[in-house]
C-alpha cells in the first residue's frame, strides 16, 4: 500500500495535542491500520519495576490471548530483542503469537540500550516489502519516543511530589500516600487524623507583600510544621494557601495538642500580623470512606475557622 505522507503528517500533529500515553498508542495504531495490510498486530510494554512484558494494545487479537500473553526478560524473544535488532521471520518461524503467518516482524521499543517493549506485525499470505519494513521501523521509533517521554513525565511527576527541598508533598502525592496509610489504619482499627491549615486572606497578602515575600512565608510555615511532627506524619501542600498534615495512630485529642503547639509557633512569625490563618481537623470514623474524604472534612473545618472572630482551630464533627 502506498505510504500516505499527508496522513502521517496529520498523525504527528495530532500526537502533539494528546496527553496520555494510551491515547498516543491508539492513535498510532489507527494510523498503521490505514497505512498497511496486515493480519494481526500487538504492542508489548514492560511493566514498571518488573521483568514482565504485557500486551498493551492490539489489533485482530482475541481478548483472552491479549490478557494471558506474557513474556519475561529471560524468554528467548526478549533475549534476542535485547540486542535491539528487528526480528524478520518467515513461516515456519521460531516465534508465533496467536495466528499462523507467512511473514512476521518483531521490532524493539527502546531508549538507548534499554528494552522497553516490542511491536509485532504479521501477514497471513504475503511478504512485507522493503519499503513497508522501513515504514514500520519508523512507527516503532515513534512509539519508542512516546514510551520514553511517558517514563520521563512520570519521573518528573514523582520529583514534583516533593515541595521544594522540604519533605512536603504535592496535593496528588499527598493524597496517594494518605490513601495507603488510611487503608492500613482502617484495616487494623487504628486512629488517624488529618489537619489542614489555610491562610484565609491569601490573595490580599500576595498583593500586599508580593509573591517573593509570600513564598518565603510559606517556606517558614512548612519548616515549622516539619520540625514539630513525627517522622511517621506526612505533610502536603494542597493549594498555594494551604497545607495538610496526616497523623497516623493519633487521636484527635493528641493531634490537637500537636496542632496547638505548631499554631503557636507559626503565629509568632512577624508576617502573621497581617495574616488570618485557620486550622481544621478530622479523624477517622467507622463510616469514613477514604483519606480524600478525611482531607475534605478537615479543609471545610479550616475554612470555618477562618470565618471565626475568636480561635482558629475547628474540629470536624
Amino acid at each position: 500500500m502506498e505510504f500516505n505522507l499527508c496522513s502521517f503528517d496529520e498523525m504527528l500533529r495530532n500526537l502533539l495535542e494528546k496527553y496520555e500515553m494510551e491515547e498516543h498508542l491508539s492513535f498510532i495504531v489507527r494510523n498503521i491500520e490505514d497505512q498497511f495490510n496486515f493480519q494481526s498486530l500487538g504492542i508489548y510494554l514492560k511493566v514498571p519495576n518488573t521483568d514482565i512484558f504485557r500486551m498493551k494494545i492490539s489489533r485482530n487479537i482475541s481478548h483472552t490471548f491479549a490478557k494471558n500473553s506474557i513474556f519475561t526478560q529471560s524468554d528467548p524473544i526478549a533475549e534476542e530483542l535485547i540486542h535491539l535488532k528487528m526480528l524478520d521471520i518467515q513461516s515456519p518461524g521460531r516465534y508465533i503469537f496467536e495466528k499462523e503467518y507467512s511473514h512476521l516482524l518483531i521490532l524493539p521499543i527502546n531508549h538507548f540500550d534499554e528494552l522497553l517493549g516490542f511491536l509485532f506485525i504479521d501477514k497471513c499470505n504475503e511478504i512485507f516489502g522493503s519499503e513497508e519494513i522501513a515504514k514500520i521501523r519508523l512507527y516503532a521509533s515513534i512509539i519508542s519516543l512516546i514510551i520514553q517521554l511517558d517514563l520521563q513525565s512520570n519521573e518528573i511527576e514523582q520529583h514534583r511530589g516533593i515541595y521544594e527541598s522540604a519533605k512536603v508533598y504535592s496535593h496528588k502525592a499527598f493524597v496517594e500516600k494518605s490513601e495507603v496509610i488510611f487503608s492500613m489504619m482502617k484495616r487494623y482499627n487504628r486512629y488517624i487524623t488529618v489537619a489542614v491549615v489555610k491562610i484565609g486572606n491569601f490573595g490580599n497578602i500576595v498583593r500586599t507583600i508580593g509573591e517573593l515575600a509570600t513564598g518565603n512565608l510559606l517556606k517558614q510555615i512548612s519548616y515549622i510544621i516539619q520540625n514539630d511532627l513525627r517522622e511517621t506524619d506526612i505533610i502536603g501542600k494542597l493549594e498555594n494557601d494551604s497545607f495538610a498534615v496526616l497523623m497516623p495512630e493519633t487521636t484527635s485529642k493528641n493531634s490537637l495538642i500537636t496542632i496547638n503547639r505548631v499554631n503557636n509557633r507559626i503565629m509568632k512569625l512577624p508576617m502573621m500580623k497581617i495574616c488570618k490563618m485557620g486550622w481544621g481537623m478530622a479523624s477517622k470514623e467507622d463510616n469514613t470512606k477514604n483519606a480524600e474524604e478525611l482531607i475534605k472534612f478537615a479543609t471545610h473545618a479550616s475554612e470555618d475557622s477562618n470565618k471565626k472572630e475568636e480561635g482558629n482551630i475547628t474540629i470536624h464533627k
